[in-house]
C-alpha cells in the first residue's frame, strides 16, 4: 500500500502550523520546563528552513531527526513533570502536550517521505535494505536522471526456447 502526501510545501506548511499551536497551547500547562521550548523552537526553525531551501533534502532530515529526538524529549518531559494539580488551564495544556506528542510519528512519517523525495535515487541514508520497504517501498525521484542510460535487462534478448537443458548429472565433472 503506497501512501500518497500532498506536495511537499502543503504537508510541511501543515506541520508547522500544527506543531506551532499545539507548542503555544502546551504551555498552559505551566508546568513544563523551558527545554520544552526550546526543542519545538529548534524543530519548527528546521521545518521553516525546510519550506525556504526547496531542493536540498539536509533540512527536513534535519527536521526528522529533531522530531525523532523529541518525541523521546516529549515522554520524559511529561513523564517528570506531570502536574499534581489539573484546573482547566493545566488540564488543557496537558493534553496538548500528549496531542502534540501523539501527533509527532505522523510528522516523522511525513518527513521521512519528504527526504525521499528530495533525495531521489540517493533517499536510503545507509539504512539497510530491509527497513526501505517500511514507509511504502523505494521511492523514485520525479526528475529524470540523464546522466546514466537506461538499464535494460540482460536475459531479455534470449529465446527461452533456444536455453539448453540438461541435467546436473550430465555435467557434473566432465571435460
Amino acid at each position: 500500500m503506497v501512501i500518497n502526501i500532498p506536495h511537499a510545501s502543503i504537508a510541511l506548511k501543515g506541520i508547522f502550523f500544527a506543531h506551532l499551536i499545539l507548542t503555544v497551547w502546551s504551555n498552559f500547562c505551566g508546568s513544563l520546563p523551558e527545554s520544552f521550548v526550546f526543542y519545538n523552537t529548534i524543530f519548527l526553525l528546521t521545518i521553516i528552513w525546510s519550506l525556504h531551501q526547496r531542493e536540498s533534502e539536509e533540512p527536513p532530515f534535519m527536521a526528522l531527526c529533531t522530531n525523532l529526538l523529541s518525541i523521546m524529549f516529549d515522554i520524559v518531559n511529561l513523564a517528570y513533570y506531570w502536574p499534581y494539580t489539573m484546573s482547566g488551564m493545566k488540564r488543557f495544556g496537558a493534553a496538548m502536550a500528549i496531542l502534540n506528542l501523539l501527533l509527532r510519528p505522523l510528522t516523522s512519517f511525513l518527513l521521512y517521505r519528504i527526504v525521499q523525495d528530495r533525495a531521489g535515487s540517493y533517499g536510503s541514508f545507509g539504512l539497510p535494505s530491509g527497513f526501505e520497504g517500511i514507509f511504502g517501498g523505494p521511492r523514485r525521484s520525479p526528475y529524470e536522471d540523464i546522466d546514466q542510460a537506461p538499464q535494460t535487462n540482460p536475459s531479455a534478448g534470449v529465446d527461452p526456447e533456444n536455453i539448453p537443458t540438461s541435467s546436473p548429472n550430465e555435467n557434473l565433472f566432465t571435460t
